[in-house]
């Protein structure tokens, strides 16, 4: 059983970026962002299984957990903030002195190197969320580091080559990754070390979300082997083959 963060408060509801994210405390009073029974199950499942190949990858993303709304908590919490629901949620701690990358500011902050490592994961995982108007990232700026967040909209089947690299934030690094062979082979071993994280992602949510609702009346059951369809995609020359 994966480690629960348990949490003390539900602050307040973040009105930045995607809605019915909660600003919580846990038991270990460290602030989360905490994306619980409001969200649904299938949004909470990309959230851990993307973290757990991007964590493998090497991307910087911000560290997350599973963390626990007591129902005794969630009995007396606001109409307002009930939605959140309780039992196992989704939880990313907060980044301590992060804020919002501006794009305009990312050639100069990011490396060239970390443009094409996102570039290649969201294109991997199907994350057509990260664009120009919503770019999911954070930027620390007494540290100079980058905090990547959000992947709850990946696995996206309808995510196509051109809408891809038409609308993300790295699209320039395109054609310095897919034209060179030597880059493409890099990208291939990290693909294929990383997606050996994929089943144990699987493995705990099928433990910790067993059902879509709170009344435990309708069983969740992942489509994993369509979700790892989409990321297998990497072994056919076509995902590395750019128009």
């Amino acid at each position: 059983m994966e480690p629960l963060v348990q949490i003390e408060e539900v602050l307040t509801e973040l009105k930045q970026g995607y809605s019915g994210v909660f600003r919580c405390l846990g038991a270990d009073q460290q602030y989360y962002y905490v994306k619980g029974h409001n969200v649904g199950r299938d949004d909470q499942a990309r959230e851990w299984i993307c973290g757990k190949l991007a964590q493998a990858f090497g991307l910087p993303i911000a560290d997350f957990c599973l963390a626990e709304i007591d129902e005794c908590l969630h009995q007396y919490l606001p109409d307002s903030m009930k939605k959140i629901g309780s039992g196992v949620c989704f939880a990313s701690r907060e980044v301590k002195h992060a804020e919002w990358l501006q794009p305009n500011l990312i050639a100069h902050k990011v490396s060239a190197e970390l443009q094409s490592d996102l570039l290649v994961f969201d294109w991997w995982v199907k994350n057509g969320d990260r664009n120009y108007g919503n770019p999911n990232l954070l930027w620390v700026s007494n540290e100079e580091k980058l905090a990547v967040i959000d992947h709850n909209l990946a696995f996206d089947s309808e995510v196509t080559e051109e809408s891809f690299f038409e609308h993300h934030i790295f699209s320039e690094a395109k054609h310095r990754i897919f034209t060179d062979l030597a880059h493409i082979a890099e990208y291939r071993d990290k693909i294929a070390q990383a997606i050996s994280e994929f089943q144990p992602a699987v493995d705990v949510i099928k433990e910790v979300w067993p059902w879509r609702d709170l009344e435990e009346t309708r069983p969740f059951e992942l489509d994993s082997a369509a979700l790892l369809a989409i990321l297998e995609e990497y072994k056919n020359n076509d995902f590395w083959s750019m128009k």
